[in-house]
């Protein structure tokens, strides 16, 4: 064999590599593999100042984050208490004997009341 042969294959066996690899990590995840759909739902309640929207994400049932996306609540107030409460219902994976932020009674329950309306709609 001479060099442009031997060049030839060896191009050739890494095309095939390459190829071979993308088709790998193109792949998805079979439907009995672990993982499964992930979902944003978006809710809206009322606070002390105006509607509050969130947007909660869960997988498989299991609330795994709760974002604050629009609110008129006052930031200073309201914040440390959008934290506190997500934070909870996260953890207890319910808004079930979450309590409300002393100082911030209507943002809580505007909060808490966004989260109970995105996951109704689950």
């Amino acid at each position: 064999m001479n060099k442009q042969q031997i060049r030839g294959i060896v191009v050739l066996m890494l095309l095939t590599v390459l190829v071979l690899g993308s088709l790998t990590a193109c792949g998805g995840t079979d439907a009995g593999e672990a993982g499964g759909e992930t979902e944003v739902v978006t809710g809206t309640g009322e606070g002390y100042n105006g509607p509050i929207t969130v947007e909660v994400t869960v997988e498989d049932g299991t609330i795994l984050a709760i974002e604050v996306v629009e609110s008129s609540e006052t930031e200073g107030i309201a914040t440390p208490a959008f934290e506190e409460i997500s934070d909870a219902v996260v953890n207890n994976q319910s808004t079930e004997g979450v309590d409300m932020v002393s100082g911030a009674t209507g943002s809580s329950t505007g909060l808490l009341e966004a989260i109970e309306d995105a996951l109704s709609q689950i």
